[in-house]
């Protein structure tokens, strides 16, 4: 299973730390850099201006919105960032206001587009456009902006119904699940076609990182 362990602070330290004890397993290949603004979220988290205090060593990011107005911190990852470290650009829909520019631009870069939905939104929130540029599509399995909630059930129906839609197409869209998962989800996970996850809480609060990391990746 893909392993993007999930980023998400407002302090430069904390989240070096984080990487610093990933960064050498070579399974893991990307990690997911939440960008938080405070008004999508009871949160505050580092700015895309802030990436580059980062040592990410080889690692690629996916950047996730959860933003009012992704597409503007997307336009301040492309001034403020080096290009080449970024897999892909994650929206959350719910503030996105068109989200074909925003696919678009992410695109032009040579990134993976990508748009996320709050647990609560339904899969009908993304324009039936979109799809034809659409590279990640990413479930949250909590209600989006906090670390360490609890996995909500109710996720599964809107992955199979994910699944039915991407066969449809005539290209892949990987799909991310993101939210309160634990080890003892995974075997579920995985009987409903998951590949991709992401994990934050499970992983920063274990004893042993670097062991709860592999248990996912074996997932």
């Amino acid at each position: 299973m893909n392993l993007y362990p999930s980023l998400l602070s407002d302090s430069i330290s904390e989240l070096q730390g984080q990487i610093d004890s990933i960064i050498e397993l070579s399974d893991i290949t990307t990690v997911q850099i939440d960008v938080i603004d405070g008004i999508f979220a009871d949160n505050i988290t580092i700015t895309p201006a802030d990436i580059p205090l980062l040592n990410l060593g080889e690692l690629k990011y996916d950047a996730h919105f959860m933003t009012v107005e992704p597409l503007d911190f997307l336009y301040e990852l492309i001034a403020e960032c080096d290009k080449s470290q970024v897999r892909a650009c994650i929206a959350q829909v719910e503030k996105l206001s068109f989200q074909a520019p925003f696919l678009e631009e992410a695109r032009q870069q040579q990134w993976q587009a990508g748009l996320s939905l709050d647990l609560f939104t339904p899969l009908s929130a993304i324009d039936d456009e979109s799809w034809e540029q659409l590279d990640v599509l990413q479930l949250m399995s909590i209600e989006a902006g906090v670390q360490g909630s609890h996995f909500r059930e109710q996720v599964f129906e809107k992955i199979l119904e994910a699944q039915s839609h991407i066969a449809k197409l005539d290209h892949e869209v990987e799909l991310i699940i993101d939210g309160g998962i634990k080890p003892e989800l995974l075997s579920k996970l995985s009987k409903a076609g998951v590949q991709s996850i992401t994990v934050g809480s499970a992983l920063w609060t274990s004893a042993d990182v670097i062991q709860t990391a592999e248990t996912f990746l074996k997932g």
